[in-house]
């Protein structure tokens, strides 16, 4: 039974609006996951501006896109402090979704996602793989080998912070995100200055 059936996590987990997209939708789970992918990435996105902002899903809402009119390629999410612009890659095995909020470009976000070996799932792996993942993407951006650069989160009032990239012990402008679940790490970078921030 696909997810999309289980009437009492889509009456928690979406709005009206989600819900009458998921019934219309020609693959109904397909549609569900997108929404839902759209609602996290939103809201790490909105997160690392509003560290207290709330993750129920309900107070995001999606509007999924398509030019095909059945497989989501590109969503607007509507947060508690505005506007996030997605995109959405929806492949056999998995669905990806990448997220800017609204003042930056979504074409100058770099991404990348790997499938993990299914013999080395734990997420301690998982955790090391992303990481790797992240200093590749950002060593072909900056020139930089992956061997001079560092990923810390330190702790905030409202628990880890997000991921900071570090190179030569100097944090960078760059914003990095992190994911991974069952067979899949993701990741995502954008410069959001160009040079490094101030410390």
């Amino acid at each position: 039974m696909g997810k999309s059936r289980d009437i009492r996590f889509v009456n928690r987990v979406f709005t009206t609006h989600e819900q009458q997209t998921i019934l219309n939708g020609k693959n109904r789970d397909t549609v569900l996951w997108s929404l839902w992918a759209g609602k996290e990435t939103a809201y790490k996105a909105i997160s690392k501006m509003y560290p207290a902002v709330t993750s129920a899903p309900r107070r995001y809402e999606i509007e999924l896109l398509s030019s095909n009119g059945s497989v989501p390629e590109r969503g607007v999410a509507h947060t508690p402090f505005g506007v996030v612009s997605l995109r959405l890659f929806v492949r056999s095995d998995h669905l990806h979704c990448v997220g800017v909020t609204e003042d930056l470009a979504m074409d100058s976000v770099i991404w990348d996602v790997l499938k993990v070996d299914q013999y080395r799932r734990s997420h301690k792996y998982q955790s090391k793989i992303v990481r790797e993942m992240i200093k590749q993407q950002a060593s072909f951006y900056l020139n930089d080998p992956p061997e001079s650069m560092e990923i810390k989160r330190a702790m905030g009032c409202h628990g880890l912070e997000p991921p900071v990239l570090y190179v030569r012990d100097t944090k960078t402008a760059i914003d990095i995100s992190m994911s991974h679940d069952g067979r899949f790490a993701a990741c995502a970078l954008q410069d959001m200055g160009g040079k490094p921030a101030e410390q």
